[in-house]
């Protein structure tokens, strides 16, 4: 993977100062973007991306603890990221989140004044989303129409034709599997980075460039651009897929995941 982070002159702590990063990203998805990259490591409890010209292009991303800002700093220094080789380097000074994180020993006193900007946080998974939606809808079609409503509806309403005899539905080409199939990733994305961005999920086996037992090298590249990605059951690789479906690793580059066909 990407090589050891070089000597840095600022002592360690929480907060990682990510320098090189792509202009042509707008700011949500690039903290999330971040965020993805980033949150195998540990906690995170804030980051912070710019968008003024004097600071495009840099980010502060604040971890719990030091032991998990040291892993990212040390890992993923030069990290291809939408293109562009990631620099990596712990902040001057502590953050703010940090400084107000219960226990604390920087924590402000009760009567210091409130964060001007809430800390950051991932936005749930398109699975969850998405549940969130069906529910809703179910409650409003359950909910009892007005008398108004009931008449209007009988008066639309027009005789029904008999139905034709329904055609055998297609059995499904894609069933729920375990195990993921992802495609169209970039070259410079091996199996290594690949395991880091699923690892966030729970129930996470493993990510191969092919559909056959795991090999010892973990950092082997990609053929083609497709790679398998293996969980504890279906249900986590589904939550799994919907969480980083059309995730952009490069401005050109959306990651499309279907269940492994069995």
């Amino acid at each position: 993977m990407a090589a050891p982070a070089a000597t840095s002159a600022n002592a360690p702590k929480e907060t990682v100062y990510v320098n090189n990063l792509s202009e042509k990203v707008n700011q949500e998805e690039m903290k999330k973007s971040l965020y993805a990259v980033f949150a195998p490591f540990g906690p995170i409890i804030d980051i912070v991306h710019f968008k003024s010209n004097k600071m495009r292009g840099q980010a502060f991303v604040v971890f719990r603890d030091v032991p998990a800002a040291s892993s990212a700093v040390r890992q993923m220094q030069g990290f291809p990221f939408y293109d562009k080789p990631m620099k990596l380097d712990y902040a001057k000074a502590k953050s703010d989140a940090t400084a107000r994180a219960p226990g604390s020993p920087c924590a402000r006193e009760a009567g210091d004044a409130p964060p001007s900007r809430p800390p950051f946080r991932a936005p749930p998974p398109r699975a969850e989303r998405e549940e969130r939606k069906a529910g809703a809808k179910k409650e409003k079609a359950a909910a009892p129409k007005a008398p108004r409503e009931e008449a209007a509806d009988a008066e639309m309403a027009a005789p029904a034709a008999p139905a034709a005899p329904a055609a055998p539905a297609a059995p499904a080409a894609n069933l729920p599997n375990p195990i993921l199939f992802v495609e169209d990733l970039p070259d410079q994305v091996n199996e290594m980075m690949l395991s880091m961005l699923f690892s966030q999920f729970p129930g996470f086996k493993e990510a191969r460039a092919e559909h056959s037992p795991p090999r010892p090298r973990a950092a082997r590249p990609l053929p083609a651009g497709i790679a398998f990605v293996e969980f504890e059951s279906e249900m986590q690789s589904g939550v799994a897929m919907g969480g980083l479906q059309g995730f952009k690793i490069t401005p050109t580059n959306l990651m499309k995941i279907t269940y492994a066909r069995r």
